[in-house]
């Protein structure tokens, strides 16, 4: 995911969980809104699981944003086409901004640079959108969230301490964002 400057107030509180039965596209919309709010909070991990392991973060966030979710190659079968595109814009912006750092005054570079940017995000909520459409139904989503994320980052051979930080944090953050409750021993 490319790196958002700044999230506004309506962007965390539209995060939260609504309790009403909205549309795929609504769901679609509260992931996105969801993943504005969360991932400024994990940034530089999701990126560093991204760059050093080529893990995918909307996996890594659907899989805080929901419990129980559809099993790990349903997700990946679904993700893939748009994962592709991507993967593709990505690495064209990438290449852009080592252009860049020859040429740091050309406007022409940094107005494209901004444009593949922007266009990189419209492919990460796509790719959202695609996640969100394999949860779609119900009936499949059987499997823990933590239960895939562990899959997932096992399949990308991510080593376990890094997976434990990275559930620390997500509950850390979440918790910052009042979108999870403290464990309270008391009441389990």
């Amino acid at each position: 995911m490319v790196s958002i400057e700044k999230v506004s107030a309506d962007n965390s509180s539209s995060a939260k969980r609504s309790a009403e039965s909205p549309s795929e596209s609504d769901h679609a919309e509260q992931f996105w809104q969801f993943s504005l709010a969360l991932y400024p909070l994990l940034q530089t991990e999701l990126l560093a699981l991204q760059d050093q392991y080529n893990c995918n973060i909307n996996v890594l966030l659907l899989t805080a944003w929901r419990h129980v979710l559809a099993p790990l190659p349903v997700l990946m079968q679904g993700l893939s086409p748009q994962h592709l595109t991507t993967q593709q814009i990505r690495q064209l912006r990438r290449d852009l901004s080592r252009q860049l750092k020859d040429k740091p005054t050309d406007p022409l570079l940094a107005q494209l640079r901004q444009q593949l940017l922007a266009t990189e995000l419209t492919a990460e909520r796509l790719e959202q959108r695609a996640l969100v459409q394999c949860c779609a139904d119900q009936a499949h989503c059987t499997v823990l969230a933590t239960t895939v994320r562990q899959q997932y980052l096992d399949s990308h051979q991510v080593p376990a301490p890094i997976q434990q930080q990275l559930a620390f944090d997500l509950d850390q953050a979440l918790l910052q964002l009042g979108l999870l409750q403290p464990f309270d021993p008391a009441k389990a």
